[in-house]
């Protein structure tokens, strides 16, 4: 336990100073692309350096959601303070939405109003923006499939990349063709594409918060797991949430026959474990039993109360 505690502030920590180093790289870009925004007359420079403002507020809030997670269980906040991690990420992708929805009307402006904008030194801007942008995703991309916090944080400075990309390109077009009217139009893939991927995080924060099934775990293959366990006879009450992306939590009653606590207590214990394993559950509360309660929850083992009924 201790090793893994170690492990875990190690990682917590590692995450941070990644953290940390793409807030100063945002900022940069920001400051970078607002000036050359203004003094080449590019409103595509400008719109970027704003969506990277908005990641700049966004990372300092999920920085500090990656500190207060460490923040130990207390008698106020049994659990923990994990939930701290969906809370962010739904802030930061309802951020996104809004940023999304901001381009797409943007987008349409310039459509109507194109204006001339001086080109060379746009593409200068928009290719060091660019590759800050490439460098603070990459920063993130090792942590954004186990913490819904830096997946989001990571999907705002990928979405900065790829608008960075696409502002490169505009600029290559201008300066080539004076071809503005590509400006609207890639901006307004851009802000379909920021709309669509934070929609997908922002329906599994709610999914999480409002105490659903963890995704990928089927409710009633874990029941007919625990009911073919060695030593219980029944299952009902059987609860599975996510207290946050990487703690799922289980509560169930299982019905064993009378026995001593010492035999029931192995059985818990062997049953934690496999859940564990197999189902990447790893905060479990099981109830035994050696009847079946009078308020019946979820998944009732009906098989087993035609039994009883049978017996009567």
């Amino acid at each position: 336990m201790p090793d893994h505690h170690l492990h875990t502030v190690s990682t917590s920590s590692h995450i941070q100073k990644r953290l940390g180093l793409s807030i100063a790289l945002n900022a940069i870009i920001f400051i970078l692309e607002l000036v050359g925004g203004m003094v080449t007359n590019s409103l595509a420079l400008i719109s970027d350096s704003l969506h990277n403002l908005s990641d700049f507020v966004a990372l300092m809030l999920s920085y500090m959601a990656s500190r207060v997670m460490q923040w130990k269980s207390n008698s106020e906040k049994s659990y923990g303070y994990g939930r701290v991690e969906i809370v962010v990420a739904f802030i930061n992708s309802l951020a996104l939405v809004l940023i999304g929805i901001y381009i797409l009307y943007d987008a349409l402006q310039r459509f109507m109003h194109p204006s001339p904008v001086v080109g060379t030194w746009m593409l200068i801007v928009a290719v060091v923006g660019f590759i800050a942008n490439v460098a603070a995703t990459l920063l993130l991309k090792a942590h954004a499939h186990h913490d819904l916090n830096m997946k989001s944080a990571y999907l705002h400075l990928m979405t900065d990349a790829l608008e960075s990309l696409a502002v490169v390109v505009v600029a290559v077009l201008i300066e080539w063709k004076s071809w503005y009217i590509f400006d609207p139009l890639v901006s307004i893939a851009i802000g379909i594409f920021i709309i669509k991927s934070a929609w997908g995080i922002i329906s599994e924060t709610v999914h999480i918060l409002t105490e659903g099934t963890p995704r990928g775990i089927n409710l009633e293959e874990v029941a007919a797991f625990i009911r073919s366990f060695p030593g219980i006879v029944s299952v009902h009450h059987l609860h599975i949430w996510g207290l946050s992306s990487r703690m799922r939590a289980l509560s169930v009653h299982a019905v064993v026959q009378d026995q001593l606590i010492s035999s029931g207590n192995t059985i818990r214990a062997e049953l934690e474990h496999e859940l564990e394993h197999r189902f990447g559950i790893n905060h479990t509360t099981v109830q035994l039993e050696t009847a079946v309660c009078e308020r019946q929850g979820i998944l009732v083992d009906l098989h087993y109360r035609n039994e009883s009924q049978e017996h009567l």
